[in-house]
């Protein structure tokens, strides 16, 4: 087992290196780091966020974005120290993924190694963006909703989602499992302490600064649908089909589409997200194992990213751990399916981005396909959640397909079994 989990940190560290030196992978021309440097530095220095110094996202994404830069904030320093950083993050993420396989019934080590290539999928994007500190949150809740710490799950889903939004939205099939689980009071209590912390860091917003807190919510509400979305695409093609012009506008630190039917393709496509995610808690809820549990909330960051109006490049980072998984539960196709979504996202950006904002008809397809892609995961996830959970699954000994030798000897011998019981 450590030879494994070592191999696989080794596998990690040799993707990432590539993600630094090795073109395709280090390819970083469009990336988020001059944005997080020039937050870093007034931070560090005292600023208080959303009151001296804008931040577009809640506020635990602050100390992800500063901490590198304790180690500098010149361009080269924080690109080094954040290169480490999300390094650390990734190491986190793939020893979670490999316990939760253990957890689930799936192979610890296909959990591990695949895991562990994921900076050969992504590209640089996985060093120059924060999106792996809520990933880690959130594997580490669900790892403790495995565990049958449900409130520690939905405390620390809570912490995911101070940091990006989107581990809020694993909420509601974790409540709903939870609820099934083990009934409606321990889900209520469970989200009593998801409350909480997202009550307590609300608090710190506003107790920094209310307009500024408002204005970060506010640049959310108002972006433009961004290019890459789902919905940039159905605007495109009714473009095409001469059903009003969309038409490029950059705004929100982001390239977007204006068109006549933007607001109503827009809500249409939350509407549909909101169907999605009832249908992943029901199904968490009809069939209450640890598999489950995982697929679905897992799903929840796949289907923000295909049915928000705002798809960035670095949203497929929070798909990989369902990927990883699927794999280990030899769900090949879901495996395959994010795999092909990730690399579709790594052909076009950063390469090819300016190309799309420029409306080239190869890059719009090639966007228009990966967003297919990400609605292909949706239902294949939908279809793997409406499986039996592995026999694996529900063993005592997680993880495992047969128990631990030691419990098969004492099975077989009753009168170990009677000097090793307590009393």
């Amino acid at each position: 087992m450590r030879r494994d989990t070592l191999l696989a940190l080794g596998v990690l560290a040799a993707g990432w290196a590539a993600t630094l030196w090795l073109v395709p992978f280090s390819d970083e021309r469009v990336n988020d780091l001059f944005v997080y440097r020039q937050l870093a530095g007034p931070l560090l220095d005292g600023a208080l966020p959303y009151r001296d110094a804008f931040l577009e996202y809640p506020p635990l994404a602050a100390p992800a974005i500063a901490l590198p830069g304790l180690l500098g904030t010149g361009a080269e320093a924080f690109r080094a120290s954040f290169a480490g950083w999300t390094l650390l993050l990734a190491a986190v993420c793939v020893l979670l993924t490999g316990a939760l396989a253990a957890r689930t019934g799936g192979s610890r080590r296909a959990a591990l190694f695949t895991a562990a290539a994921t900076p050969l999928l992504c590209g640089a994007m996985l060093r120059t963006h924060f999106d792996l500190a809520p990933v880690a949150l959130t594997l580490l809740a669900l790892l403790a909703l495995c565990a049958g710490r449900a409130r520690v799950g939905l405390a620390l889903l809570g912490a995911g989602a101070l940091t990006k939004g989107f581990p809020l939205l694993a909420a509601a099939p974790a409540l709903a499992w939870v609820a099934a689980r083990n009934g409606r009071r321990e889900a209520l209590a469970a989200a009593a302490c998801l409350g909480a912390v997202l009550a307590a860091g609300c608090a710190l917003a506003l107790a920094a600064s209310p307009s500024g807190s408002f204005d970060a919510v506010r640049f959310q509400l108002e972006r433009p649908v961004q290019v890459e979305s789902s919905s940039a695409s159905l605007l495109t093609a009714l473009d095409g089909l001469g059903l009003g012009q969309a038409a490029p506008v950059s705004s929100h630190r982001s390239d977007g589409l204006e068109h006549p039917a933007a607001g109503f393709v827009a809500a249409g496509s939350a509407a549909l997200l909101v169907i999605v995610l009832a249908l992943l808690a029901v199904a968490a809820a009809r069939r209450p194992g640890a598999r489950q549990l995982v697929i679905a909330a897992l799903a929840t960051g796949t289907a923000f990213a295909a049915l928000g109006k705002v798809l960035s490049p670095q949203f497929l980072i929070w798909t990989l751990p369902l990927g990883a998984l699927a794999l280990a539960w030899r769900e090949y196709a879901l495996a395959a399916a994010v795999g092909v979504a990730a690399l579709l996202t790594q052909v076009g950006f950063p390469a090819r981005y300016f190309d799309l904002v420029a409306r080239e008809p190869a890059a719009l397809t090639l966007v228009a396909a990966r967003d297919l892609v990400l609605l292909g995961v949706l239902g294949l996830a939908l279809r793997a959640l409406r499986r039996p959970e592995a026999a694996a699954a529900r063993s005592p000994w997680p993880g495992r397909l047969r128990p631990p030798r030691s419990a098969r000897r004492s099975a077989r011998d009753p009168l170990r079994r009677s000097r090793t019981s307590p009393g």
